[in-house]
């Protein structure tokens, strides 16, 4: 007797939408933030105790100037999004990739939020909130972002067909 067939579903296509190349450099600049106050904490301890390394400043330099060239890049890189007429689907990550899709239906609100930081990159955030919590699109042109949410809007709008 032959095995029984297993159906599998289809699969669905990774979604294809980029960040604009304006997070990257958001995300530069945060990145070098980071390494040079960890740059300025490490030689503040290391000149007050004579007991560590002499070389760690020069480490912790080394590591801050590969996370700012790394870091940005790939997470841009692999960023992606995507909205269908039923889910919003988000593709994330750097060391680990999360796939994350968000029905439609569940959607209680969509915010689009600027702030002083991402206004400086022309760029806003998107926050889409659940019962079960919450996602971000951390950085979309203003416009592209008004899009997005009147889409989501419109598709909770529309009547259901019970």
């Amino acid at each position: 007797m032959p095995p029984p067939k297993v159906v599998t579903p289809e699969r669905r296509p990774a979604p294809t939408n980029p960040l604009p190349r304006k997070t990257r450099a958001m995300w530069t600049c945060e990145a070098a933030i980071t390494a040079f106050f960890a740059v300025f904490i490490t030689l503040s301890v290391s000149a007050g105790v004579d007991v560590l390394m002499p070389w760690l400043p020069l480490v912790v330099s080394a590591g801050g100037v590969a996370y700012v060239l790394v870091v940005p890049r790939m997470r841009h890189e692999r960023w992606r999004w995507e909205l269908h007429d039923e889910e919003l689907d988000l593709l994330a990550g750097v060391w680990t990739v999360t796939r994350t899709i968000v029905p439609i239906t569940r959607i209680q609100h969509v915010a689009v939020q600027r702030t002083a930081w991402t206004g400086a990159f022309e760029l806003v955030r998107l926050h889409v909130h659940t019962a079960a919590g919450g996602t971000t699109i951390p950085g979309l042109e203003r416009a592209q972002a008004d899009d997005v949410r009147d889409r989501i809007l419109a598709q909770l709008r529309t009547p259901d067909d019970l």
